[in-house]
């Protein structure tokens, strides 16, 4: 008996890792998808007399896997009668249980902040949060590959009249995305997203911000907040 189950558990496992990829979630009908399960396996699911999950904390000797994570397999025990009438039992492994629930991928969101508290009436880079003019080559240098996936500005007009484009570098080049802040908005601010891989970048790559200054204007009190996504 033990052969025989061992040959249809490295079946069900192999048939497993393939059915689980389209199933993230196992739905509450248990009997039919064992049914449907080990079907694929030679096994008629009309023929099953009994489908028992399988108590972890005590195996039978038929199941030897060791090291079973609880919240991520379910083990299921199906009883059968072939046709000649004799009666059969296999042990199906599945990689999901009823009560698991589905899993969302994370991402790594940081937070960088850039600004200037003084006046100023041309293009300029901005300050680090550290207080340091920010330029081609000094800023923000990416320990790990990502994207630039948001930008925040404040800004206040001091006085004139004209626009000012809050650009992002990455090693001294634009990368296209910025904000842009006009003096004749009321509230002196403005955001923009953009989704992951259109403005990427690599460990080792230096971000800034720069101000480019269009018009009569004398600004100050900048606070610029970009969002990388990795």
């Amino acid at each position: 008996m033990r052969k025989e189950v061992s040959v249809f558990l490295i079946l069900f496992v192999l048939i497993s890792a393939g059915a689980f990829a389209q199933t993230t979630v196992i739905g509450d009908n248990i009997d039919n998808y064992v049914k449907n399960f080990i079907e694929k396996g030679g096994i008629n699911g009309s023929s099953v007399d009994k489908i028992t999950e399988v108590d972890q904390s005590s195996l039978p000797d038929d199941v030897e896997i060791k090291e079973i994570d609880k919240n991520k397999i379910g083990i299921y025990e199906v009883n059968y009668t072939e046709d000649s009438g004799d009666s059969g039992s296999v042990y199906v492994i599945t990689y999901s249980t009823p009560k698991l629930k589905q899993k969302t991928e994370s991402k790594n969101t940081q937070i960088f902040v850039f600004g200037s508290n003084s006046e100023n009436n041309k293009s300029n880079f901005l300050d680090s949060s550290a207080g340091v003019l920010t330029g081609d080559n000094v800023g923000y240098v990416m320990m790990h590959s990502g994207s630039i996936t948001g930008i925040s500005s404040s800004i206040r007009l001091v006085e004139g009249e004209g626009l000012l484009e809050i650009k992002v570098y990455k090693n001294g080049e634009d990368t296209g995305f910025g904000n842009l802040i006009t003096s004749d908005d009321n509230k002196k601010v403005d955001y923009d997203l953009q989704s992951e891989g259109v403005a990427s970048y690599s460990a080792g790559d230096v971000i800034s911000v720069y101000v480019e200054q269009q018009g009569n204007l004398k600004w100050s009190n900048v606070i610029t907040t970009l969002e990388v996504t990795s």
